[in-house]
């Protein structure tokens, strides 16, 4: 399917996704990532980093979960903080994840995917706060709460801090200036200092100081940005993505090259001289950062590590072997390599990695991406089976309305290797994407390729893309991590598998598919999530007929949904009196329908409701969800 991700509402009582924070063992770290783990205590503002007393602002419960300060994490775990000004969203990357937010709003994306949380980020006291959800489910860190005094230890391990030993800059001797030609710009050769750390897509690269680590200075792009913006629009760019106390403000209207300029002040009392420049479309960054303000204010050491910021130009020159090349981009297309599996493959190089997946690459519409998946091969298996196997999931799990499949089935070689191509599509609303599906195995593992682009994309350009991804992607069995072992092929599982889930009181059972994921609960409540819907079942406070005219207010009065209400009747379930809703939606053009039982018991209504989209919606689908409504058991 297209990589789209459509959010359903079921008016003010569907609560939202999050996952609970339960107390799990912290896994052991590479001795190259440092671990750390921070503890804070509620309503106070003193705090523990790795057992060092440090000042934060006061965590704080609201809206029913505890909020943490966003710096906290910026500082201990090293996350990489970034800011959209047209969005207003804020960006955090920690390895491979990526978390977008705003102050007051609960929807979050994560990794691309919007999710929809029961408390929203806040400002207070000017620091962004940020409910421990965002932490779990968004970052992957740890947490554990003591059941008793409610304090928080977050556990987790610090990026950014363990450059590679052969990253040190001084290593290119004769190298005068460095840079990047894809992005083009270059500054001074970093004597003394060591390439910390690069983005995949070159955007991002940090440099340290390699000895005391007491100084560094780093360069980000920002792309297809407005272009000719006036001084006091890059400046006002400029202030809003930094987080730090601002102590000088000011455009330089230079006639080489004009820049926004910046003094700031961390609240670790980092001093920092940070830059904008704009060159079309894209605008960079620069940002000298010293760990010692006594640095700062010494005109002999501040006047060296200034000499190499001033020497950042928008320019690369080209053919010189002085200058070093940071750009790992040949033609259109950027190399990614990925050292266990061995395996090397170019894609476009303006496709951004998906940081849920390290394998999955698009471009920012989400119009063309391609994946590569790799699991286990089954013994005996053979290409003819897998490709015929691989069509009869897929019509299991599509309406046939949805989806087209080439009965063609052509020969190709990847990697040294016999493949197999076949082409499908799949309707995603109203538009139609075609996937070129590369099906072959090498030593123990089978390989599945994606290639998905819309209907109607230009024939040459995917036919380039197609045919570099055949001839450029490479594997070495023999170079492959030794601790790789048996990968299971999720596309495997038996979708009719089903497992009983019961609350902790007691109170109720249900029977639901083991292969749905489960997305958050509280409260008794139970959200999953599979293919094409999710599922939730909850208590709500109130009577049957007050919570049930609360949700039809709320459908006759949505206006981002078109709802048309199709089935509106009494009914029975699990052995008592209920109601039944069904209603059909429409989002965008994408077609979906709810089902929607209310049962009463005692002071609460329970209810329990699925989305199904068109696409998904098939026989089996629509069995298997009212299977698990009518398992539904109330015990107590």
């Amino acid at each position: 399917m297209a990589k789209k991700n459509w959010k359903f509402l079921c008016a003010a009582t569907m609560l939202a996704v999050s996952l609970t924070t339960s107390q799990v063992a912290w896994a052991a770290n590479t001795q190259a990532e440092q671990n750390v783990e921070v503890k804070l205590k509620l309503n106070a503002s003193n705090a523990k980093v790795n057992g060092v007393d440090v000042t934060v602002e006061e965590p704080y419960l609201s809206q029913g979960t505890t909020m943490v300060p966003l710096s906290l994490l910026t500082s201990a775990f090293g996350v990489a903080l970034q800011y959209d000004n047209e969005t207003k969203l804020i960006e955090l990357i920690y390895k491979t994840k990526s978390v977008k937010l705003a102050p007051g709003s609960k929807e979050v994306w994560i990794n691309g995917k919007a999710v929809t949380l029961t408390a929203s980020p806040e400002t207070k006291n000017g620091k962004t706060m940020v409910p421990l959800t965002v932490l779990t489910q968004g970052l992957g860190l740890t947490i554990v709460i003591d059941a008793k005094t409610k304090d928080v230890s977050i556990m987790g391990t610090k990026q950014g801090d363990a450059p590679k030993a052969d990253s040190s800059l001084d290593s290119d001797v004769g190298k005068t200036k460095i840079g990047d030609s894809y992005y083009g710009w270059s500054i001074k050769y970093p004597t003394g200092m060591i390439q910390a750390h690069q983005s995949f897509q070159g955007n991002y690269v940090l440099f340290k100081d390699a000895k005391e680590a007491t100084y560094w200075l780093d360069v980000s792009i920002e792309t297809n940005q407005p272009e000719n913006l006036s001084g006091n629009g890059l400046l006002t760019r400029l202030a809003d993505m930094t987080e730090n106390s601002i102590l000088s403000k000011e455009y330089i209207a230079n006639d080489k090259q004009p820049y926004a300029r910046l003094i700031t002040k961390s609240s670790e009392g980092n001093m920092n001289e940070e830059r904008a420049y704009q060159k079309g479309s894209n605008i960079y960054y620069v940002t000298l950062t010293l760990e010692n303000e006594v640095d700062f204010h010494n005109p002999a050491k501040y006047s060296v590590y200034k000499s190499l910021l001033d020497s950042f130009t928008l320019d690369f020159p080209t053919g010189e072997k002085s200058v070093k090349d940071l750009s790992t981009v040949e033609g259109n297309y950027r190399w990614y390599k990925d050292d266990d599996f061995a395996l090397k493959v170019k894609v476009p190089a303006e496709w951004t990695p998906n940081y849920g997946d390290d394998m999955l690459f698009s471009n920012d519409a989400g119009t063309e991406w391609m994946k590569i998946k790799i699991t286990s091969k089954e013994q005996g298996l053979t290409l003819d089976e897998w490709v015929k196997d691989h069509e009869k999931r897929n019509r299991e799990d599509m309406n046939e309305n949805y989806i087209k499949v080439s009965p063609e089935v052509g020969s190709t070689s990847i990697a040294g290797e016999a493949a197999k191509e076949q082409e499908y599509s799949f309707l995603d609303g109203t538009t139609w994407y075609t996937h070129q599906y590369l099906f072959f195995t090498k030593g123990k593992y089978k390989y599945l390729i994606t290639i998905a682009y819309m209907k109607d994309e230009p024939t040459e350009e995917i036919t380039d893309l197609t045919r570099t991804i055949k001839q450029s992607l490479s594997i070495d069995p023999s170079k492959m991590n030794p601790l790789l072992g048996q990968i299971a092929d999720d596309d495997q599982i038996d979708k009719n598998k089903t497992v009983i889930i019961k609350d902790k009181n007691a109170t109720y059972s249900l029977e639901i598919p083991e292969y749905w994921q489960e997305t958050g609960g509280e409260n008794g409540g139970r959200y999953y999530a599979f293919l094409g819907g999710d599922f939730t079942f909850q208590a709500i406070p109130g009577k049957l007929s007050t919570v049930k005219d609360l949700i039809l207010k709320n459908i006759e009065e949505s206006k981002a949904i078109e709802f048309t209400l199709k089935e509106n009747k009494a009914t029975t379930l699990a052995g008592k009196p209920a109601h039944k809703l069904h209603v059909q939606g429409n989002e965008a053009g994408v077609r979906f329908e709810r089902t929607l039982y209310f049962i009463e018991k005692g002071n609460s209504t329970y209810l329990l409701y699925w989305s199904l989209l068109d696409s998904a919606k098939t026989k089996a689908a629509e069995e298997r969800l009212q299977k698990v409504a009518n398992s539904l058991t109330f015990t107590k």
